[in-house]
């Protein structure tokens, strides 16, 4: 069995060749409006109660200018996707805490697909949690977390997460529930299976300092058993803000559901 270094030597080298921190690339690093994150140091656990990924396309050369170099964005018949990640778990906390150092969360986390030497992964735009231990715990990580006022309800429809965000940039209403629909109509994905491949294949996240030095976290989980569903409510004010930013609509794709599942952010690393 490989271990992690042997499995990210190629990443480690690609990385090596090509974030030399130079002027270029702390000049386009520095233009971009992305605020800064930290280095988490330890691994944090998670069970997720229920977990909806609602994904939004526009071209890939307009989302280019979301990410820092040298990320790419991962892009399939000329499409970029912007997911939010709707959630609502228990049991979160530092790997081995007891429980009473553990806690519960609602969460919508903002994130853009990429591609790191020839991988796929997620870069996080923005994320707001209820959880004021998340939101200082998140800050040594790269999921630039802002406590918020999130909301969940459940009712006959499902599960409805209300966000009011402390800087009034990402209030958000969505609703759903985990039963399974057909592929929406429009979606650039034909079945749940090509959108789950492509949407949630990743193992790791990303992310880039300003003056371009790569770190990669390792994602754990239980297996998705994602489905496709059809929300009652999706209105994010994040996502409005960012289309008119970018001079681009962002274009409704479908959402996938996931229940009951395990997960565990391992420690940053540096490459």
């Amino acid at each position: 069995m490989n271990t992690a270094f042997e499995r990210f030597a190629p990443l480690a080298d690609f990385v090596a060749r090509e974030t030399r921190v130079g002027a270029e690339t702390c000049r386009r690093n520095a233009a971009l409006d992305i605020e800064r994150s930290g280095h988490q140091w330890l691994p944090v656990s998670a069970h997720i109660e229920e977990r909806y990924l609602v994904t939004y396309r526009a071209p890939a050369a307009r989302l280019g200018a979301l990410v820092p170099a040298p990320l790419e964005v991962d892009a399939l018949d000329g499409y970029g996707f912007v997911s939010v990640c709707a959630l609502e778990m228990d049991d979160v906390g530092v790997v081995g805490a007891p429980w009473f150092l553990r806690f519960a969360n609602r969460e919508l986390l903002y994130r853009v697909g990429v591609r790191i030497a020839g991988r796929p992964t997620f870069f996080t735009l923005r994320s707001d949690v209820s959880s004021r231990a998340l939101a200082l715990l998140a800050k040594f990580s790269h999921y630039r977390p802002h406590h918020a006022d999130v909301v969940g309800q459940r009712s006959d429809l499902g599960l409805r997460l209300t966000c009011a965000s402390r800087d009034g940039r990402a209030d958000a209403d969505f609703e759903a529930q985990p039963r399974p629909c057909a592929a929406p109509v429009g979606s650039v994905f034909a079945s749940v299976d090509a959108a789950t491949r492509f949407l949630l294949g990743m193992s790791f996240s990303v992310d880039v300092t300003p003056a371009g030095r790569v770190r990669v976290q390792d994602i754990d989980h239980d297996p998705w058993r994602a489905c496709f569903v059809e929300p009652s409510r999706r209105r994010f004010g994040f996502l409005d803000r960012l289309g008119s930013a970018m001079g681009a609509n962002l274009e409704y794709d479908n959402t996938l559901a996931m229940t009951d599942l395990r997960q565990t952010w391992r420690a940053a690393r540096w490459f």
